[in-house]
């Protein structure tokens, strides 16, 4: 089998040598290396295959290895691991920097940012480096400035060089290692597009044709905001041309919850219409089979560039330009082959592709298809060979897809095979080919395409109706927590024991068959001579055997599950997480019953005079959507029992409407007052519409919440909760829900944005309740930041923290957390930790009481 396929073997070769850098590093890595080789060689001597072909796959995994080494090196020691002293002299001070701009600027809102290739700098170290440029824009007018910013201009800029962004919490997107991944270490912010000076420089002969693409690219996307008037222009481009800067974020999120983003990726399913309609249109005109060929293929890079060169379309350009040069030449092989060898081009020309997420996708579902899609089709009983196939294919790619889906974005829908089986056949035969044909007729003369681009909107508004009808189902979306990569491996090992199962299965109908009818034809006949005797049954011993195989095949898929969905009855322990969220608040709570209780949402504060409309982003950072839900899908959590408001202010509601639209809430919790804003009125509109019940809290009330758990609300008080109708408050600190969360005997108080006079009316209201003294909290979260107004000297005293934890913003504007808050603090002995300086803090609490505490940044696991 691998002698048949040699370029198979030396390509699958490749992709591991290219990938242990990946997985191990260091020592591990090269002891990984001897162990593959191992392997390898163990085929020559175990004759699975021939010494010559074993010798090829030992040098692609050598050279695959070491280039990778290489590259990662060169890299590091370019710009990412820069030494202490560097980054001192560097990072924070304002620098000077001319080099060439890579990429054009993308405008959004108050905010431009470019790709700037260094060449002159007073910091040696980043001389030649790729870094990114952020313009914050001053004016609107500055806007069209930065628009005019374009692939090859030779730019001044005056700005801070710094380090980009890493992970906030455990499991955090790691910003710093994504622009790693591209080549980029640096980040160079700038004040103002006056900061950025254009020499007037021509731009060098390299850059001219991407100048030419760029103008293309934008004429195309000129002609669709034209033939689109009506909303679905960002969606048209992401399918057609593979344009996602203008998509909308909250109808990318709708096609990502039913896994369908990927018709918004090109593909081999883009690419083949796009071949269909040269090879028809050459027909057209004239052209011989070869001269049609021939013009496919010359127009596959440049479809590729056009398209903006992703991964899936850089391997379905490769693919479609290898399969049109054999067929070409009649010697067209199987796919297996063809995707191999896009594979093993793609990573000699850049190793890093192995980490990119739609790679591995692109690759695995199109291998998966070509591997498993024959056995699926045969295998399904229904009758029709159309639907039989169509079944098959979005079966298989759902199967093959679903552990790395899994492993990278924690949920899947259990309507998005049937979505998938509905929407992608529309939209690839009928929405894509009419966007592609708007597009092409309307570059001739635009009216031409105004026909096909109003009965593709007719197809986008059902689309957008199903989609949204389909999300609005609640309680479909499975969440699983992250697996690990042994979780991912283990599933193709059980898919490929799967379809052996199926083969063999298949096999012993077959032979069965191919007797039977052996029989019936000698009866026909009346043969005289006997047949050999074959029992058209299997005997005992293989029903026994198919049985024990099909019986240890369904334990195995059903304990991967189990491994995968990690139920949380398996662990007792129970965690307190104060996130970073920020310059905001929210503490996430499981406790030892796998109950889970957040407090707080963090949130962004955000002050726009009238008339700054124009700084609004298209895609702005928002806490809930980027940060708190993709964090809570990736802990497994797709239900929260109580989600508590201790106030309304932005920095502690801000991501609370982005939870509630994608988790399960179970109940509402607040102060019993209401804010003046917007974004209050949004929030408890959506609650409404969700069917949350919404509770105002206040002293006195306690719930035991499991045997490991219970939470006394210690203000605001009775007294102030009179009310039956909330009244509107917007001075929101001095109505902060305080909570003592009781957790296997250790104590946590919560605050919010209590200040002194709220403090002192809950110690006074303790004192009046206790008649000994108060055992001190295990945990305190530092009210309000570690504001001058909260955190006094007598609720300090009166609860003796042994530590206290500060959520607070990395050089925030308002001077949080107070000098003097954190030395009366350390006074009284307590020690303190800052989410701005360690990250996410999360205690584990056993069932004994032990506890234990452990922070984002090295050195701080206790």
């Amino acid at each position: 089998m691998i002698n048949r396929r040699p370029l198979v073997a030396v390509a699958c070769c490749w992709i591991v040598g290219t990938s242990l850098p990946s997985l191990w590093q260091g020592t591990q890595a090269f002891v990984a290396l001897f162990a593959i080789l191992v392997a390898v060689m163990a085929l020559a001597v175990s004759r699975s295959a021939s010494p010559k072909l074993v010798l090829l796959c030992v040098v692609a995994v050598v050279l695959a290895f070491g280039e990778r080494i290489a590259t990662d090196t060169r890299d590091g020691l370019v710009g990412g691991e820069l030494n202490a002293e560097l980054r001192k002299a560097s990072d924070g001070k304002a620098t000077v920097l001319r080099g060439t701009i890579l990429l054009p600027a993308e405008v959004d809102g108050d905010l431009a940012s470019f790709r700037l290739r260094v060449a002159r700098s007073n910091i040696d170290a980043i001389q030649s480096e790729t870094i990114l440029v952020r313009v914050k824009l001053a004016r609107q007018e500055e806007q069209l400035v930065a628009s005019s910013w374009r692939r090859g201009d030779v730019v001044s800029v005056n700005g801070v060089l710094t380090l980009p962004g890493t992970a906030g919490n455990f499991g955090d997107f790691d910003y710093r290692d994504y622009l790693r991944g591209q080549g980029i270490h640096w980040q160079f912010n700038v004040k103002g597009a006056e900061s950025v000076e254009n020499t007037g420089t021509a731009p060098s002969w390299q850059h001219l044709p991407g100048r030419w693409l760029d103008d293309f690219r934008d004429r195309i996307s000129a002609i669709m905001d034209k033939l689109y008037p009506r909303g679905d222009a960002g969606y048209m481009k992401g399918l057609v041309a593979g344009f996602r800067s203008d998509l909308d974020p909250k109808q990318y999120d709708g096609f990502a919850k039913l896994g369908l983003t990927h018709v918004l990726a090109i593909s081999g399913l883009h690419v083949g219409v796009i071949v269909y309609m040269l090879l028809q249109g050459a027909a057209l005109v004239g052209l011989t089979r070869e001269k049609a060929l021939g013009v496919a293929i010359a127009a596959m890079p440049a479809y590729m560039l056009i398209t903006g060169a992703s991964p899936s379309a850089v391997r379905a350009c490769l693919m479609a330009m290898l399969a049109l040069w054999l067929a070409r030449r009649n010697a067209l092989k199987d796919g297996l082959h063809l995707l191999m060898s896009a594979a093993m081009v793609m990573l000699v020309w850049k190793p890093a592709y192995i980490e990119d997420v739609s790679f591995q996708l692109s690759f695995l579902v199109t291998a998966g298809l070509i591997v498993f899609a024959p056995t699926m089709t045969s295998a399904l009983p229904i009758s029709r060979p159309w639907l039989r196939g169509s079944i098959a294919v979005a079966l298989t790619a759902q199967i093959v897809s679903f552990p790395v889906t899994i492993y990278y974005f924690h949920a899947v829908h259990l309507l998005s095979l049937p979505a998938n089986f509905v929407l992608v056949p529309f939209i690839s035969f009928v929405v894509m080919p009419l966007g592609m044909a708007s597009v092409v007729l309307g570059g001739l003369w635009l009216p031409l395409g105004i026909i096909p681009a109003k009965l593709a909107t007719l197809g986008n508004g059902l689309t957008f109706v199903i989609i949204d009808w389909l999300n609005r189902i609640d309680g479909l979306r499975t969440v699983w927590p992250q697996p690990s990569l042994l979780w991912v491996g283990a599933a193709y090992i059980l898919m490929g024991f799967g379809i052996w199962l199926v083969q063999r299965a298949k096999k012993r109908a077959e032979e069965r068959e191919w007797w039977q009818d052996r029989r019936e034809e000698a009866a026909s006949e009346d043969n005289t001579v006997p047949l050999p005797v074959f029992d058209s049954s299997p005997d005992k011993r293989q029903r026994r055997q198919t049985i024990a195989l099909v019986f240890v095949y369904m334990c195995a898929v059903f304990s991967w599950l189990i491994w995968g969905i990690q139920p949380d009855r398996l662990d007792s322990r129970a965690t307190v997480s104060f996130l970073n969220v920020g310059q905001g608040d929210s503490v996430l709570i499981r406790t030892g019953g796998g109950r889970t209780i957040m407090v707080d949402a963090g949130g962004t504060v955000q002050f726009r005079k009238p008339g700054e409309e124009w700084r609004n982003r298209a895609s702005p950072y928002e806490v809930g959507r980027k940060l708190l839900v993709p964090l809570l899908l990736r802990r497994g959590i797709d239900r929260i029992d109580a989600l508590v408001l201790t106030h309304l202010d932005a920095d502690h509601i801000g991501g609370a409407k982005a939870i509630m639209e994608n988790v399960t809430v179970g109940a509402l919790f607040y102060n019993g007052t209401i804010k003046n804003s917007p974004q209050t009125t949004e929030l408890f509109r959506l609650a409404e519409r969700k069917r949350i019940p919404s509770y105002a809290v206040h002293a006195s009330m306690a719930w035991d919440l499991d045997e490991s758990t219970k939470i006394n609300v210690l203000y605001p008080g009775e007294e102030q909760a009179e009310d039956e109708v909330a009244t509107i408050e917007n001075n929101q600190n001095e109505r902060s829900v305080t909570l003592l969360v009781t957790i296997y005997g250790r104590l946590f108080l919560l605050p919010g944005d209590l200040e002194a006079e709220g403090e002192r009316a809950v110690v006074e209201a303790e004192l009046r309740r206790d008649a000994g003294p108060r055992a001190p909290v295990d945990v305190l979260k530092a009210g309000h930041h570690g504001s001058r107004t909260s955190s006094t000297a007598q609720w300090i005293a009166y609860w003796h923290p042994r530590e206290t934890v500060v959520s607070v913003g990395a050089k925030n504007t308002y001077g949080h957390p107070n000098g003097e808050v954190l030395e009366r603090l350390a006074s009284m002995g307590s020690r303190i930790w800052r989410t701005d300086l360690n990250g996410e803090i999360r205690y584990r609490i056993s069932p004994d009481g032990a506890m234990e505490r452990q922070t984002l940044t090295a050195g701080d696991k206790d």
